[in-house]
């Protein structure tokens, strides 16, 4: 009890409430997850397009310097033309890199989050400009939790740098005694390496990072019992005017029964849950129809009124579940039922001295 009064959030978050966190931008997703993950695939866009890429610049820097290009003419117009050369085959040569890395990015993002566009993070709000709340997210678990994972992240990489050295020492040393291109060679294999396992740790402490973000966005969005009793009365409506509603709807329905059931001709029961009041004349309707129909109390009701103006009443529980189903109110009855009521209503006719149509 005191634990509701102090407002404890120990309700799991609504759907609605879960649909508007999303709405104004507030998701749960690791910065580092995705910056390993859009590295990793730096490096291996590298790895695959990066000899054609250096081939291309190759290619450019020859025609550069041997007089392809620009010729031997140290004019300012040739000099801007070289200059057009240049950014055009570097842009040539980049973009594919560039875009494949933003289309990578963006499935990064929407592997974590789903697809979300909203405007509402960039609307201005005087609350985050509030000191004292800035002050409370400074020694906040998630800037605590995130000062811990640098550390920790910064210590495991130095420790896997350190390790990759001192595994690679004797082939670092031998490299004094390459030629140019071979040092490069093994130079390129060693930072391969290292960034293979480099990329391992920070995508294994991003996917820590993603859990715990996950976390803290449930607990966040955790609700108190009267949030989620408020919700409940926004959502669908005050309890007391349900009551008044659903009260007003029984005296509509009390009413009709009152006005119809005196003049139906037979009472069809469950015998008990179901009423259907059935009335047939031969000269105005094609077929019976429903007049009045029930359930529980509105069940009872007919049932009362059909004893008060001695109405027949006929158990025939399949039949009476069928057409409260089927019939509605004010409707002939489906065709299936022909056989089973006009049974019925010749059994009622005998009764009374009337002989069936």
């Amino acid at each position: 009890m005191a634990s509701d009064e102090m407002g404890e959030r120990s309700e799991p978050p609504t759907a609605r409430r879960k649909t508007e966190s999303r709405q104004e931008g507030t998701v749960a997703k690791s910065s580092e997850l995705g910056g390993a993950l859009l590295l990793a695939m730096g490096t291996l866009l590298i790895a695959l397009l990066g000899p054609g890429i250096l081939g291309n610049f190759k290619v450019v820097l020859t025609a550069v310097l041997t007089d392809d290009v620009l010729g031997s003419s140290l004019l300012v117009a040739d000099t801007a033309k070289v200059s057009t050369y240049v950014l055009a085959a570097g842009i040539r040569t980049v973009l594919p890199f560039l875009l494949l890395l933003a289309f990578a990015a963006f499935v990064f993002q929407y592997m974590q989050v789903g697809w979300l566009f909203t405007l509402k993070p960039l609307q201005p709000k005087l609350s985050k400009l509030d000191p004292i709340k800035g002050a409370k997210k400074l020694v906040s678990l998630t800037n605590v939790f995130k000062a811990v994972l640098s550390v920790v992240k910064f210590a495991i990489i130095m420790v896997v740098v350190v390790l990759t050295i001192y595994e690679y020492r004797r082939e670092i040393i031998m490299m004094a005694y390459l030629s140019p291109i071979q040092c490069v060679g093994k130079s390129s294999l060693l930072v391969l390496n290292l960034a293979i396992r480099l990329l391992v740790v920070l995508i294994v402490l991003g996917l820590i990072d993603l859990a715990y973000q996950r976390w803290k966005h449930y607990q966040d969005l955790k609700m108190t019992k009267q949030e989620v009793k408020d919700e409940l009365k926004s959502v669908e409506g005050d309890p007391l005017v349900k009551r008044r509603r659903y009260r007003m709807q029984q005296n509509i329905a009390l009413q009709r029964i009152n006005a119809a059931v005196p003049k139906a001709d037979v009472i069809v029961t469950n015998p008990e849950h179901i009423s259907i009041a059935i009335k047939y004349d031969a000269e105005k309707m094609a077929a019976p129809m429903v007049v009045a129909k029930g359930a529980d109390y509105l069940a009872l009701r007919i049932r009362q009124m059909a004893l008060l103006n001695s109405i027949p009443i006929v158990e025939r529980p399949p039949l009476a579940r069928a057409l409260y189903k089927q019939a509605a109110i004010g409707q002939e009855i489906p065709p299936d039922f022909y056989n089973a009521i006009a049974e019925i209503l010749a059994y009622v006719y005998q009764l009374d001295g009337r002989m069936a149509g």
